[in-house]
């Protein structure tokens, strides 16, 4: 069953155009990314896994190739909610690709701050 309330606001992950400026940036940026998800919601839960719209391959996690089933994360942030697809985890670790600014102030204060502020 689909699942969204009222104050959800998705956030369109094809915008995401910044790279990081290192693989050592991304790892270290990934291991907090992975933690600071781990508090959010997940709804949506699907028994698919979606294709990268930019590289057309399966949604995989760059760290160890498994498949990432289709979800979606939801992040309290004040007002409203952020609604992520779990695609995002394939974005950043095998497109190097930096989150948007709000998804990751959203994070942190839901978990603590980012290793990039």
């Amino acid at each position: 069953m689909i699942s969204y309330k009222k104050n959800d606001v998705r956030i369109d992950l094809t915008l995401m155009t910044e790279n990081f400026q290192s693989l050592k940036d991304r790892d270290v940026f990934l291991d907090w990314f992975l933690l600071a998800l781990g508090q959010a919601q997940i709804i949506n839960k699907l028994r698919s896994v979606d294709v990268c719209p930019r590289c057309k391959m399966y949604t995989t996690l760059g760290t160890n190739g498994k498949k990432i089933s289709s979800y979606e994360y939801r992040i309290p942030n004040g007002e409203f909610n952020i609604v992520i697809d779990s695609s995002i985890l394939h974005l950043v670790s095998v497109h190097n690709l930096v989150p948007n600014t709000i998804i990751i102030s959203a994070l942190e204060n839901l978990y603590c701050k980012s290793p990039e502020s």
